[in-house]
């Protein structure tokens, strides 16, 4: 069990967000039915998993790495090194900013999410979640979702719209929405030019 491939730094094991023991395989089995293994990942640095109910129907495969996105462990630029994946935070130019949070292995960049939070409202827009195409499928994006809605705790959720493309239907399909798919700014947000106004008017058309 390795992780990511050195040599082309690619996400070659796929990663899921959570703490602990999973209940649940990515690929669906019932682990405490179908079997699992604990590992450890030295390219991730993270708790890795094998679905023994996986690798028994295909001898291979069935591996997967854990990554906790709470707050705590994400970090700011500072703390970005070679090894391990990092949630790797980019705070915003402004208060109530677009601010972006990079998931990392050293200076590869497998996708990134920008949001805004404001403090004062308590107000989160989900802007945007970008995974480059060689990197998509394995989770890069599922669990930049989750540190967006781990560091906007107990704020109200909106997003902008989704669109019709069939790549981000079929994604937010599987993640889930972290609010409403039109976006509710605040004033600070608004000033901060946060959401677009054809965005922000969207719902009255």
């Amino acid at each position: 069990m390795t992780g990511a491939n050195r040599e082309w730094r690619t996400l070659e094991v796929p990663i899921r967000p959570g703490t602990g023991t999973p209940k649940r395989c990515p690929w669906g089995h019932e682990l405490a039915v179908g079997g699992v293994r604990q590992g450890w990942s030295q390219d991730y640095r993270a708790p890795e998993w094998l679905c023994e109910a996986c690798h028994a129907l295909t001898g291979v495969g069935g591996v997967w790495a854990v990554i906790d996105t709470a707050v705590e462990r994400q970090v700011m630029e500072t703390g970005v090194d070679e090894y391990g994946l990092r949630l790797v935070v980019l705070p915003p130019p402004v208060s109530a900013g677009i601010g972006v949070i990079q998931l990392r292995l050293g200076h590869t960049v497998f996708g990134e999410v920008r949001l805004s939070l404001c403090p004062v409202d308590r107000r989160a827009i989900l802007v945007h979640v970008e995974v480059e195409e060689k990197h998509r499928r394995r989770g890069a994006g599922r669990a930049l979702v989750s540190a967006a809605r781990e560091r906007g705790a107990r704020f109200d959720w909106s997003m902008l719209p989704i669109g019709r493309d069939p790549v981000a239907v079929a994604f937010w399909a599987r993640v889930g929405a972290v609010g409403p798919a039109s976006p509710h700014p605040c004033t600070h947000q608004v000033e901060a030019k946060v959401v677009p106004a054809e965005a922000r008017w969207m719902k009255w058309w």
